[in-house]
């Protein structure tokens, strides 16, 4: 039997609405639920939309930002290759390089420097290289002289040769010093150049002498050293003749060291067709014999 008491399925009859009826949930209330849900999505999406246009304001700014980073990184690379004359802009991380180079070389040192930094994609090599100088060989010709000033211009020359520094010997003997040897090779290069001259080689020495005679057999054999290391250089042998005139023509006075100096000398005498050169002194200066040899 049913408990009286128990009021859970208790029918009150029609009276009492047939019944208990179903809970409903009011309408308005689900309405307002469901339109503050679409009003914050909506306003996170606007959220959302201002983030992405202000994110993509900012990313080209952050982006001129590095590129000029970059821009200062590839010049002073330059700077420091020694190419301080190209000058540099970074447009979408393309290196473009403008100025002036001396050499083709160098535009391709440049480009090698500007690729060399990170985040370089690539390089546009606009630098410009001038165009070579032609060299111009400038030779000197002799005018066309008459044949003795021809014969001067060469003498000229050839004195000039051997005049820097001029040719000298150990004191008292034939053997040449050290010093002499760069104008032997240039008298040696200016005969080789002008093979059809002949030349007299002749010595001289002051006037100190300890036995007559001894001046003139010393610039003899001293002016004969000098031919030798001519022929070691290539010179024909019959381009070439000696002479000693030991103390018999003087250019300066032999009372002084700096007089003396000057008249312990070579010359080279420019030989024209059929000619001889100077003769030996016919005679020897015994004035001064109580001194050694020059």
């Amino acid at each position: 039997m049913r408990d009286p008491r128990d009021r859970r399925n208790r029918d009150f009859g029609p009276a009492f609405g047939l019944g208990r009826q179903p809970r409903r949930i009011p309408r308005a209330g689900l309405t307002g639920s469901l339109g503050n849900r679409s009003t914050w999505i909506a306003v996170a999406i606007l959220v959302a939309f201002f983030a992405i246009i202000a994110l993509g304001a900012s990313a080209p700014t952050e982006d001129r930002a590095t590129e000029q980073d970059l821009t200062a990184s590839v010049q002073g690379a330059m700077v420091q290759a020694g190419l301080p004359t190209v000058e540099v802009q970074v447009v979408d991380w393309t290196v473009i390089l403008e100025g002036r180079v001396a050499t083709n070389e160098l535009k391709e040192a440049a480009e090698r420097v500007a690729f060399a930094q990170p985040d370089v994609i690539s390089v546009q090599n606009h630098l410009y290289v001038p165009p070579p100088i032609e060299e111009t060989i400038t030779t000197t010709t002799l005018p066309d002289l008459p044949a003795s000033l021809a014969d001067l211009v060469l003498q000229a020359r050839l004195s000039a040769v051997a005049a820097h520094p001029p040719i000298q010997f150990e004191s008292g003997g034939d053997r040449i010093t050290l010093e002499s040897v760069p104008t032997l090779d240039r008298l040696a290069e200016f005969l080789l150049f002008e093979p059809t001259i002949r030349v007299q080689i002749i010595g001289h020495t002051d006037s100190d002498e300890k036995a007559p005679g001894d001046n003139l057999r010393l610039s003899t054999t001293r002016a004969e050293a000098v031919r030798t290391q001519l022929l070691a250089r290539g010179v024909e042998s019959d381009r070439l003749i000696t002479l000693g005139l030991g103390h018999t023509d003087p250019i300066a006075d032999n009372l002084t060291k700096t007089g003396k100096a000057a008249n312990r000398r070579i010359e080279f005498l420019l030989l024209r067709e059929g000619e001889t050169g100077l003769p030996p002194p016919l005679e020897v200066d015994e004035s001064n014999d109580t001194t050694t040899g020059s």
